[in-house]
């Protein structure tokens, strides 16, 4: 046992030997524990690579210092890399870094995730469009995503019309982007791929979108 035991603590810190882990790894350690999803993309070409040469020893040292399990999702060109958070539970991550999405923006990532790939808007790009999109396709359950969103604004119901749904679209979009779900400039938005993330973790709610809001 004691063999492993130091077998498993050389795994954790061999990352360390990378020589680019000095410039990279404190910020993004940091980005990690904040929620922040790292895939192949221009803006994360040199995290992204250094996660994916160092991945197993990484492994290792999330779960022996922090308790956490540091995770990847899908494949090829598509793969991520984030740490997986269980339910509420955040391991050893000190208070600083505890934060967890919002209710609402939850319920806005469903819409979107609806839209651009249950309704094949794979083309979708402009933050206007999608909230064009939102308020008119889905007219005909809009009162139960006022009545929805009002509660968890703790906001009153009567009063939560499209420009407040809009205005919750919009936030939700501004947490994506720190979560690297989105990269969002302007009007221009765009999905990558640690977004399909939310339709594995809650495919059923999403596929069932009208009936889940009503219920």
């Amino acid at each position: 046992m004691g063999n492993e035991s130091q077998l498993q603590a050389l795994e954790a810190l061999k990352f360390y030997q990378d020589p680019e882990a000095e410039e990279i790894f404190a910020k993004m350690d940091l980005q990690l524990k904040d929620g922040m999803h790292f895939q192949e993309r221009d803006h994360q070409f040199a995290q992204y690579y250094f996660l994916r040469k160092n991945a197993k020893s990484l492994e290792a040292y999330y779960r022996q210092y922090y308790k956490l399990n540091f995770s990847s999702g899908g494949e090829g060109a598509d793969r991520y890399y984030f740490l997986d958070f269980n339910g509420q539970d955040r391991g050893n991550i000190d208070g600083e870094h505890r934060y967890f999405l919002r209710a609402e923006y939850v319920i806005a990532g469903f819409l979107i995730h609806k839209i651009i790939y249950n309704d094949r808007n794979l083309e979708l790009t402009s933050v206007e469009k999608l909230l064009s999109i939102i308020v008119t396709d889905y007219e005909e359950f809009m009162e139960d995503i006022y009545r929805l969103l009002a509660k968890l604004r703790r906001s009153n119901a009567t009063t939560f019309g499209n420009d407040k749904v809009k205005d919750v679209v919009l936030d939700a979009l501004k947490e994506f982007k720190k979560l690297g779900w989105i990269v969002m400039e302007d009007d221009f938005f765009d999905v990558m791929p640690s977004f399909s993330r939310l339709g594995k973790v809650y495919g059923d709610y999403i596929n069932d979108l009208e009936s889940f809001i009503k219920s």
